[in-house]
């Protein structure tokens, strides 16, 4: 936490999530040579190469380790394809019961190309900081019982409800091994991590406190125990009201935050001493001119009591101009000379 503090006094670092992606013509070169993209996360070189393109193209002030939320169910067992146009395709989980003989130690293993891209960045990062990552356990099962994403989730929603207890036991499962994967990542290098809890938004107050809070609280807990001296930054998307109860439960380092954001979190976070993360809108990004320096300029001053790092709402999108990323960059870096 001390470099990561020591930085946030200094400027208002800087770093956009997907800022390894589609957007890149350099990352759109290297796509090509493989052709399904979970095997593109499997090889070492090209995921460490890409995690270092938007570094070299734009000196973002954090590395963002290149891989997928999915790579845990396909460590599991469970089929993970994607396809141009459509996304993340899985084979749907038929019965909670289907990982009940799954040995995690082994499937860790099949995890280990992902740590070779973590060692190979760390010798390349100089004085960036590395962050790994993994989906939050709910949000990794709703691809999985969904089979991909979903407009309504209906079928996750009816395992909660249909199939409480088996799915309680699932979600275990995930977030154990979440816990072990991130463990691994660190031990391999990384310096901060982040959890993506992208559909904590879909659960109501119950669900949310047993689906959402419980399982990031046991992932923080365990990570602490092991490396207290780690910053975690988490993105519970969409929490509405619940954002409440997961700062004073999980109490993030660092919380990634919405498009919109109340004065009463900013009021939250400055007295518990949590780093606030975001929060440009992707779409604002996108169509650039006045109307995104006005943006950048509004929230560099909303969050200037705050301990802030500069990102986007959600992931940087595959047709947002290169010349907006860099115009974002100078604005940000115009006001830190200021501040």
């Amino acid at each position: 936490m001390d470099n990561l503090r020591q930085l946030i006094k200094k400027k208002t670092p800087v770093w956009f999530m997907r800022q390894a992606g589609r957007y890149l013509p350099e990352y759109r070169s290297i796509r090509k040579k493989e052709k399904n993209f979970i095997d593109l996360c499997f090889n070492s070189s090209l995921a460490a190469e890409i995690s270092l393109q938007p570094i070299r193209r734009f000196n973002f002030d954090f590395i963002i380790l290149f891989s997928d939320i999915l790579v845990i169910p396909h460590a599991l067992g469970q089929k993970v394809e994607f396809k141009e146009s459509i996304g993340p395709i899985l084979n749907k989980i038929k019965a909670a019961n289907e990982f009940s003989l799954v040995d995690l130690q082994v499937c860790l293993e099949k995890l280990e190309p992902i740590m070779e891209t973590i060692k190979i960045l760390t010798k390349e990062k100089k004085n960036k900081q590395l962050i790994g990552f993994c989906g939050g356990p709910f949000t990794v099962l709703t691809y999985m019982f969904e089979g991909g994403t979903s407009k309504n989730h209906n079928l996750i929603r009816k395992k909660i409800k249909q199939e409480r207890e088996d799915f309680k036991k699932l979600i275990n499962l995930v977030t154990d091994f979440s816990i072990m994967y991130l463990i691994k990542q660190i031990r391999s290098g990384v310096d901060i991590i982040k959890v993506f809890e992208s559909w904590a938004g879909l659960l109501d107050k119950e669900d949310y406190n047993e689906f959402v809070i419980e399982p990031n609280e046991r992932i923080k807990t365990a990570i602490k125990t092991s490396f207290p001296k780690i910053p975690i930054i988490f993105f519970p998307r969409q929490s509405s009201r619940n954002i409440y109860s997961f700062m004073k439960r999980v109490k993030p380092d660092v919380l990634s935050l919405d498009k919109e954001v109340s004065a009463e979190v900013l009021n939250v976070a400055k007295k518990n001493e949590i780093i606030l993360q975001g929060n440009l809108d992707p779409l604002i990004l996108i169509n650039g001119g006045k109307k995104l320096e006005d943006e950048v300029k509004k929230i560099m001053l909303q969050f200037s009591k705050n301990d802030h790092i500069f990102n986007l709402s959600h992931g940087i999108m595959p047709i947002t101009p290169l010349d907006n990323v860099q115009k974002t960059l100078d604005t940000i870096k115009s006001l830190n000379e200021t501040r």
